[in-house]
Order: structure tokens, then C-alpha cells, then sequence
């Protein structure tokens, strides 16, 4: 680098740092911070169609909630109960081809209700380290079986 170079890439630098400097001037002047008083602040909000509350009110509304909520929680439980009666044992047949990912495997099984959440299933299968030894095949699985209970199946027992 000779001394025309170094020179002249000093001199950028300085115009640089004033750009910065007199933007952010600039900038901090534009736009001054505005006070509102709460009983203005108040009024914009409701006239947003917002409902403003005191601490007061608002602890008298989550006790009101609360008591709700214990008194609805029986009427949800005797629906739960009847549909786990209800529920039936879901058998699929499972083929596995070559090049499949343990996330199409996992697609395929939450697309036919044998697992809840594709996702979790994927990463059990790679966290225990299932995925490598995924074998190709048909397979007989039901809902109800675990994760552990259907890697051990679709990887016969490796």
C-alpha cells in the first residue's frame, strides 16, 4: 500500500464517521418524545374500542374467571371420558421403501392417527438414533403403541 492509498482510505473513513455523525443528529431531532397524561391516554384506547381497568378491576375479573372455569371443569370431563370409550384401536399397514426419511415415516403415521405429532416422532427417532436403522418392509402397526414400541418395530429390534 503506498501513501496515496493509505491517504485516501483515511480520508473515506473521516467522511464516513461524519455521515454517521450527522445522520444520527438528524435523526434524533425528528421526532421528539411525546408525554400523555393517563386520563388522555385513557380516552384515546376507549375511543379504539379498548377497555381500560384498574388493578382492582381487573383482579375481581380473573376471580369471576377462575370460579367459571371450577364450575365448567366437571361438565368437560364426563364428554372426555365417553370419548376415550369410543375410541377404537386404528390398525395401518406400513410399507417403508428405500430413501424414505424418517420424516416421511413420520407423515405417514400422523396422516393415519397411529402417532399424535409427526414432529416429536421425528426427532425421537433421530435423538435415540432410530434413524439409521430404519429397515425397509411392511409393517402392522396399531394406534395406541408408543414411540419406543414403534421404532423398535419398523427397525426390527437393531
Amino acid at each position: 500500500m503506498n501513501k496515496r492509498t493509505a491517504q485516501a482510505f483515511a480520508l473515506g473513513l473521516i467522511f464516513a464517521a461524519i455521515f454517521l455523525w450527522a445522520g444520527s443528529s438528524v435523526i434524533a431531532e425528528k421526532e421528539p418524545e411525546k408525554k400523555v397524561a393517563v386520563s388522555d391516554a385513557k380516552k384515546i384506547l376507549e375511543e379504539k374500542g379498548y377497555k381500560v381497568l384498574s388493578s382492582g378491576e381487573f383482579a375481581k375479573l380473573n376471580e369471576k374467571k377462575a370460579e367459571v372455569v371450577k364450575e365448567e371443569k366437571p361438565k368437560e370431563e364426563a364428554p372426555a371420558e365417553k370419548a376415550e370409550e369410543v375410541k377404537e384401536e386404528k390398525k395401518f399397514t406400513l410399507i417403508i421403501a428405500s430413501g424414505m426419511s424418517p420424516g416421511d415415516v413420520a407423515t405417514m403415521l400422523a396422516s393415519q392417527g397411529i402417532i399424535d405429532d409427526e414432529t416429536k416422532f421425528e426427532r425421537f427417532l433421530i435423538d435415540k438414533g432410530y434413524h439409521t436403522k430404519v429397515q425397509i418392509g411392511k409393517y402392522e402397526l396399531k394406534s395406541g403403541l408408543d414411540y419406543h414400541q414403534i421404532a423398535k418395530i419398523i427397525t426390527k429390534n437393531r
